[in-house]
């Protein structure tokens, strides 16, 4: 790991949202009506918007679940959402890669995504526990060695 991000991870706290999570994919054509469901997610609520080339992904909250059906979303989950608190500097290379290793080892998968100044990871709901300790474990250390 690089110095940098190893002082990235150093001044990382990892915020566990609150709730349960569904990711969900739609076809591009339906990208109005995946906005409007983004916009409508509760405030203190995690949600996140991602048009590719022939879908439109989502995050939203479970209670989302009714409005992702009558669009005929298909969805996945529950899961949990982590986010890294710490602004990264866009030029950082190779933060995510001690996390993605840790929680490999740990048998975690996850779905990264990323804002403008942090990054999340969406976690199963069973393996909030586990990933929450790696990452937890990832700061302290990265934190002694500072």
């Amino acid at each position: 790991m690089s110095d940098r991000a190893r002082a990235a991870w150093a001044r990382t706290t990892v915020h566990v949202w609150p709730g349960q999570y569904l990711f969900a994919s739609l076809p591009a054509e339906r990208m109005a009506d995946a906005a409007a469901l983004a916009a409508a997610a509760p405030a203190g609520t995690f949600a996140a918007l991602v048009r590719e080339r022939d879908e439109v992904a989502l995050t939203l909250p479970e209670a989302s679940r009714a409005r992702l059906a009558a669009l005929g979303a298909r969805v996945d989950g529950p899961y949990r959402v982590l986010t890294f608190d710490a602004t990264l500097p866009l030029d950082l290379v190779g933060f995510l890669a001690p996390a993605a290793r840790r929680l490999a080892e740990a048998g975690v998968s996850f779905v990264p995504q990323c804002g403008f100044r942090t990054d999340h990871l969406l976690v199963r709901a069973d393996d909030l526990e586990p990933a929450r300790r790696e990452l937890d474990a990832l700061v302290r250390e990265c934190a002694a060695d500072g």
